[in-house]
């Protein structure tokens, strides 16, 4: 069986026109990470990223501050593993409730609080879930779904490496959480809302004969690398 340990991102510019960028503290987030994973002498065989901004930033931040010989393992880029767009989610819903829209610049940048941005995205995602409104997004949310296990379905075809981490984001480690538990697919925003920023989770994996992979889950959003003396670190978002 293969180890796959799926890392969220380090925090993000959430909020600002420019999410798709690492701040400050979420290179230090994974740059702890990768320290923390050398010291342990936790090896890897293959990494693997989304494609997005902040999945490159991340992985390179983890490489730094693990050092050289995690430098020499292969990188694997997949867009599979990419988060869903939640400002086109986001989007969706002001063009439904043009109320909404006055609270967003003309560049989408939210004129609002970030705790009132999290509202309105929970509220988002609601209507995404819900079934009803699939043709107006540029990714519904079975299609997001469906991408996700594709995701699984393409790392099939590294599991004869027994060690694999995957750079990517909330919502696919929540719904692949969910999955492997056994809980009703819309409930990975429960899980994703708690999530740290660089917290990895990790799955037992090994190929089924129909093109699938069968994954337990034996650890939800570890993040020791930013508590203790490093708890200045911990961020959600």
């Amino acid at each position: 069986m293969a180890l796959v340990t799926l890392v969220r991102h380090g925090q993000a510019s959430f909020g600002t026109a420019d999410y798709d960028n690492l701040s400050d503290i979420g290179y230090q987030q994974l740059q702890q990470l990768g320290a923390q994973l050398a010291a342990q002498e936790e090896s890897f065989d293959i990494l693997v990223r989304g494609t997005l901004k902040r999945h490159q930033q991340s992985l390179d931040a983890l490489v730094d501050g693990y050092g050289d010989d995690l430098r020499e393992v292969n990188v694997i880029s997949d867009p599979t593993w990419n988060e869903f767009d939640h400002r086109a989610i986001m989007r969706t819903l002001g063009n439904a409730q043009p109320e909404l829209q006055k609270l967003f610049a003309s560049d989408g940048t939210p004129q609002i609080s970030p705790d009132d941005v999290m509202t309105i995205f929970l509220q988002s995602v609601r209507r995404w879930q819900s079934g009803a409104h699939d043709d107006e997004y540029p990714e519904s949310w079975p299609q997001f779904v469906a991408r996700v296990e594709l995701a699984w379905q393409r790392l099939r075809d590294w599991l004869s490496h027994k060690r694999i981490l995957v750079m990517t984001s909330g919502g696919p480690i929540a719904l692949s959480a969910a999955g492997a538990m056994g809980l009703p697919i819309p409930n990975m925003m429960t899980i994703n809302a708690q999530l740290v920023n660089s917290g990895f989770s990790r799955f037992l994996c090994k190929a089924k004969g129909s093109g699938d992979v069968d994954r337990k889950l034996i650890s939800l959003n570890e993040h020791t690398h930013v508590s203790g003396r490093n708890k200045h670190l911990l961020t959600y978002r």
